[in-house]
């Protein structure tokens, strides 16, 4: 998948990929070397492109941080190519992929934070555009 920045500037932003506004829940790994797995940090997604995507979190980020995300979306499995994605359940289909934090700021108690994709395996990037580009035509957009 090619990643395409995201410029955020005081309220100003400029995309290169269509936003889809859903809510998801997002688990979110500091990548670690320990062997173990870390505490996830539990937020919530409210928008998602193929380049990236937006959430509300309890805690901040620093911009230039390195995470690992794991994001769950139903359905997304029925977008992936493979023989067996009809007999999936929708409770354990998640998207992951390492992202950069390329903003965060305060609100609320809450941090609103941008963050974009910087590894992820092609059949899940595919995935994604195909879900998202299905919610568009449903809507009548364009991605």
């Amino acid at each position: 998948m090619q990643t395409k920045q995201t410029k955020h500037v005081k309220g100003h932003e400029k995309r290169r990929h269509g936003r889809l506004s859903r809510t998801f829940v997002v688990e979110l790994y500091p990548l670690s070397f320990s062997g173990g797995r870390d505490k996830a940090v539990t937020a919530r997604c409210y928008d998602i492109s193929e380049g990236g995507f937006s959430l509300e979190s309890p805690k901040s980020f620093q911009q230039g941080t390195h995470l690992q995300a794991r994001i769950h979306i139903p359905m997304l499995n029925r977008f992936a190519p493979g023989f067996f994605k009809v007999y999936e359940n929708d409770a354990d289909q998640y998207f992951t992929a390492i992202v950069e934090i390329v903003w965060c700021e305060p609100k609320g108690g809450h941090y609103l934070v941008g963050a974009r994709y910087v590894n992820v395996d092609e059949s899940q990037a595919r995935a994604l555009a195909g879900l998202i580009n299905k919610a568009f035509q449903s809507e009548g957009r364009k991605s």
